[in-house]
């Protein structure tokens, strides 16, 4: 599948979610607890396995050893964008537009987010799958979220949402988690320069990955790994940015840069700068802001690196 965030992928952040939520309540970083409904066999026998303290912790080290940083990064990133969705949740914000959803569960799981319209859009298959999924999770289908197919290299982002009943005019918060990678350049600026072009106050929590990693994947702990995984299943990283270019990338797309976090910088917030935990540095998670809005705070408050 050429698609943003495919379904395996996805599924594969699931698991690290699900394996979180094994923890005591006390020691997870991120409590999803749908995590492990998203699950086929395989995975779900793995996360039901976790749940030992001791398999839980051989999983672990595993998944650590075989693919060195994936699993903490993504844990980390989840935990740091919740708190971003969460100050946003609580600012005013009245949508908020998942792009590449895939198994995302925010909509689902965080205090609060059933006040707000969330639109969670993907590829069509992963679309029908997460919706599929859901309807079996819910008996009634949660009226908060609405599921729209599209193809980001494809189709119109515009289009898609009016479609689906975005509103324009209202403040809204966009997410685009693990998707930029996948996606021709082109693709990416054409989406960013449409959220750029949307009502004062809306804002966007966006990932991307060191395009040096995609160049020369060595130069990273855990890059020849993830490059041989994704190679493996045929879903190919294309498009990376330089981190000393990030902020004005987003300038030449009408947002202006608030912070970037590396995978080293956010992953330090949750575990502490444990120096047995390493890898997937080339990670970035950034926050962003349209130019007239101003810094309106719905995702400020963490302590960052400003590029």
């Amino acid at each position: 599948m050429n698609a943003n965030r495919p379904s395996r992928t996805a599924e594969h952040n699931a698991l690290f979610r699900a394996i979180e939520y094994a923890q005591r309540p006390q020691a997870r970083i991120v409590s999803d607890p749908l995590a492990t409904r998203f699950l086929g066999a395989p995975f779900r026998l793995a996360a039901l396995l976790s749940r030992s303290r001791v398999l839980g912790e051989l999983l672990c080290r595993y998944i650590d050893h075989r693919w060195p940083g994936s699993r903490t990064s993504l844990v980390a990133r989840t935990r740091l964008i919740d708190d971003y969705v969460a100050r946003a949740l609580g600012s005013g914000v009245r949508q908020i537009v998942v792009l590449g959803a895939g198994f995302d569960s925010r909509a689902y799981r965080l205090p609060g987010a059933d006040r707000v319209q969330f639109f969670e859009i993907d590829h069509p298959n992963t679309s029908a799958e997460k919706k599929a999924l859901v309807g079996r999770l819910f008996s009634t289908p949660p009226g908060h979220v609405r599921h729209v197919p599209m193809d980001f290299q494809t189709e119109t982002l515009g289009r898609a949402l009016a479609d689906a009943g975005f509103v324009a005019h209202d403040r809204s918060l966009f997410l685009w988690e693990g998707v930029s990678n996948y996606l021709t350049e082109e693709a990416v600026r054409t989406t960013l320069s449409f959220i750029a072009g949307l009502a004062e106050g809306t804002e966007l929590i966006f990932t991307y990955v060191d395009e040096s990693v995609i160049r020369n994947p060595s130069q990273f702990a855990g890059g020849r790994e993830v490059q041989r995984t994704i190679s493996k299943l045929k879903e190919p990283w294309t498009f990376g940015i330089r981190p000393d270019n990030a902020a004005e990338f987003l300038r030449e797309c009408g947002l202006s840069l608030d912070t970037d976090l590396s995978a080293a910088e956010y992953r330090g917030l949750y575990y502490g700068h444990d120096s047995r935990i390493g890898g997937y540095e080339f990670y970035h998670v950034v926050t962003a802001h349209l130019p007239r809005a101003g810094r309106s705070g719905a995702v400020q408050g963490q302590e960052v690196h400003h590029a």
